[in-house]
Protein backbone atom coordinates (compact mmCIF):
# COMPACT_ATOMS: atom_id res chain seq x y z
CA UNK A 1 0.00 0.00 0.00
CA UNK A 2 1.23 3.43 -0.75
CA UNK A 3 4.19 2.23 -3.15
CA UNK A 4 4.52 1.70 -6.44
CA UNK A 5 8.12 0.65 -8.48
CA UNK A 6 9.54 3.76 -10.23
CA UNK A 7 12.43 1.95 -12.09
CA UNK A 8 13.77 -1.71 -11.99
CA UNK A 9 17.14 -2.50 -12.45
CA UNK A 10 18.00 -3.99 -15.98
CA UNK A 11 20.86 -6.50 -14.74
CA UNK A 12 23.43 -7.28 -15.44
CA UNK A 13 23.40 -3.76 -17.54
CA UNK A 14 22.75 -1.91 -14.74
CA UNK A 15 22.10 -2.21 -10.79
CA UNK A 16 20.75 0.47 -8.96
CA UNK A 17 20.90 2.95 -5.75
CA UNK A 18 18.51 5.59 -5.10
CA UNK A 19 20.51 8.52 -3.34
CA UNK A 20 18.57 11.63 -2.61
CA UNK A 21 15.37 13.85 -4.04
CA UNK A 22 14.80 17.30 -5.45
CA UNK A 23 12.66 19.39 -7.08
CA UNK A 24 10.10 19.33 -4.38
CA UNK A 25 10.89 15.27 -4.12
CA UNK A 26 9.61 15.02 -7.80
CA UNK A 27 12.96 13.65 -9.11
CA UNK A 28 14.86 11.34 -7.54
CA UNK A 29 19.02 10.79 -8.18
CA UNK A 30 20.68 7.60 -8.35
CA UNK A 31 23.77 5.49 -9.30
CA UNK A 32 23.77 3.04 -12.15
CA UNK A 33 26.28 0.52 -11.43
CA UNK A 34 28.16 -1.30 -14.90
CA UNK A 35 30.14 -3.91 -14.86
CA UNK A 36 29.96 -5.57 -11.40
CA UNK A 37 30.12 -2.50 -10.11
CA UNK A 38 33.22 -1.32 -11.60
CA UNK A 39 31.85 1.31 -13.55
CA UNK A 40 28.54 3.80 -12.49
CA UNK A 41 26.71 6.64 -13.64
CA UNK A 42 24.79 9.18 -12.34
CA UNK A 43 20.87 9.45 -13.47
CA UNK A 44 18.02 11.29 -12.58
CA UNK A 45 14.00 9.86 -12.94
CA UNK A 46 10.69 11.77 -12.65
CA UNK A 47 8.80 10.49 -10.16
CA UNK A 48 5.45 11.83 -12.00
CA UNK A 49 6.50 11.01 -15.54
CA UNK A 50 9.37 8.22 -15.50
CA UNK A 51 10.99 10.11 -17.48
CA UNK A 52 14.88 9.27 -17.47
CA UNK A 53 17.69 11.90 -17.40
CA UNK A 54 21.91 10.98 -18.10
CA UNK A 55 23.72 13.42 -15.93
CA UNK A 56 26.46 11.77 -16.19
CA UNK A 57 27.64 8.69 -18.39
CA UNK A 58 31.47 7.90 -19.34
CA UNK A 59 32.08 4.67 -20.53
CA UNK A 60 35.43 3.99 -18.81
CA UNK A 61 34.52 5.76 -15.85
CA UNK A 62 33.02 5.24 -12.14
CA UNK A 63 30.74 7.94 -11.38
CA UNK A 64 28.57 7.41 -8.06
CA UNK A 65 25.99 9.78 -7.02
CA UNK A 66 26.27 10.83 -3.31
CA UNK A 67 25.41 14.15 -1.71
CA UNK A 68 22.84 16.37 -3.54
CA UNK A 69 22.93 19.81 -2.71
CA UNK A 70 20.28 21.27 -0.55
CA UNK A 71 18.91 23.60 -4.07
CA UNK A 72 19.37 20.32 -6.09
CA UNK A 73 21.72 22.46 -8.68
CA UNK A 74 24.30 19.91 -7.92
CA UNK A 75 25.53 16.69 -6.20
CA UNK A 76 28.70 15.38 -5.36
CA UNK A 77 30.18 12.69 -6.73
CA UNK A 78 32.78 9.85 -6.31
CA UNK A 79 34.59 9.72 -9.13
CA UNK A 80 37.63 8.04 -10.90
CA UNK A 81 37.49 10.80 -13.92
CA UNK A 82 41.61 11.91 -13.75
CA UNK A 83 42.71 9.24 -11.89
CA UNK A 84 45.31 7.64 -15.08
CA UNK A 85 45.16 4.29 -16.74
CA UNK A 86 42.11 2.15 -17.17
CA UNK A 87 42.97 -0.26 -14.04
CA UNK A 88 42.72 2.73 -12.11
CA UNK A 89 38.81 3.66 -13.47
CA UNK A 90 37.11 2.32 -10.43
CA UNK A 91 35.99 2.95 -7.53
CA UNK A 92 38.93 2.15 -5.71
CA UNK A 93 40.84 4.92 -7.15
CA UNK A 94 38.43 7.84 -6.49
CA UNK A 95 38.01 11.37 -5.35
CA UNK A 96 34.66 13.75 -4.77
CA UNK A 97 33.59 16.24 -7.58
CA UNK A 98 30.93 18.63 -8.40
CA UNK A 99 28.59 18.02 -11.15
CA UNK A 100 25.72 20.74 -12.29
CA UNK A 101 22.69 18.59 -12.26
CA UNK A 102 22.32 19.49 -16.00
CA UNK A 103 21.29 16.55 -18.78
CA UNK A 104 24.53 15.26 -19.78
CA UNK A 105 26.59 17.71 -17.50
CA UNK A 106 29.72 18.88 -18.40
CA UNK A 107 29.71 20.97 -15.37
CA UNK A 108 32.35 18.38 -13.39
CA UNK A 109 34.99 20.47 -11.08
CA UNK A 110 37.60 18.20 -8.84
CA UNK A 111 36.87 18.94 -4.66
CA UNK A 112 39.63 16.94 -3.31
CA UNK A 113 42.83 15.46 -4.35
CA UNK A 114 43.48 12.41 -2.12
CA UNK A 115 43.08 9.94 -5.24
CA UNK A 116 46.86 12.22 -6.31
CA UNK A 117 48.65 10.21 -3.64
CA UNK A 118 49.11 6.23 -4.41
CA UNK A 119 46.32 4.15 -2.39
CA UNK A 120 44.16 7.06 -0.98
CA UNK A 121 40.55 8.17 -2.00
CA UNK A 122 38.14 10.35 -1.06
CA UNK A 123 34.35 9.28 -0.11
CA UNK A 124 30.86 9.51 1.19
CA UNK A 125 30.21 13.12 0.81
CA UNK A 126 27.07 14.91 1.99
CA UNK A 127 26.65 18.49 1.76
CA UNK A 128 25.23 20.29 4.56
CA UNK A 129 21.42 21.48 4.72
CA UNK A 130 22.73 25.45 4.35
CA UNK A 131 24.95 24.07 1.22
CA UNK A 132 28.13 25.90 2.49
CA UNK A 133 30.66 22.85 3.09
CA UNK A 134 30.43 18.96 2.55
CA UNK A 135 31.74 16.28 5.21
CA UNK A 136 33.88 13.34 3.51
CA UNK A 137 35.86 10.69 4.41
CA UNK A 138 39.49 9.39 4.02
CA UNK A 139 40.25 5.98 2.66
CA UNK A 140 42.21 3.26 1.20
CA UNK A 141 42.08 2.29 -2.58
CA UNK A 142 42.53 -1.62 -1.02
CA UNK A 143 39.59 -0.93 0.98
CA UNK A 144 35.87 -1.64 -0.08
CA UNK A 145 33.47 1.01 -0.34
CA UNK A 146 32.06 2.70 2.75
CA UNK A 147 35.50 1.71 4.81
CA UNK A 148 36.88 4.99 6.30
CA UNK A 149 39.74 6.22 8.66
CA UNK A 150 38.61 10.31 8.94
CA UNK A 151 36.24 12.56 8.28
CA UNK A 152 37.02 15.97 6.70
CA UNK A 153 34.66 18.86 6.66
CA UNK A 154 35.53 20.92 3.27
CA UNK A 155 33.57 24.68 3.34
CA UNK A 156 33.30 26.05 0.29
CA UNK A 157 35.11 29.40 -0.67
CA UNK A 158 33.05 32.21 -1.69
CA UNK A 159 34.15 31.80 -5.00
CA UNK A 160 33.13 28.42 -5.03
CA UNK A 161 30.03 29.32 -3.49
CA UNK A 162 28.83 31.93 -6.60
CA UNK A 163 29.52 28.91 -8.85
CA UNK A 164 27.05 27.00 -6.56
Amino acid sequence: MNKHEVLRARSPDCTLEAQDFRFDDTQLIYTCYRENGEKADVMGVDLRTGALTTYRKIGDEYNEAEGVSPDGAYVLVESSHDQGSAEHQTFRYIDIWRLALAANGRDFVRMTRFGDFDGHKAANPVVSPDGRSFAFQAGRSSDPPGVGYGIFIYRFSAAEGRRR
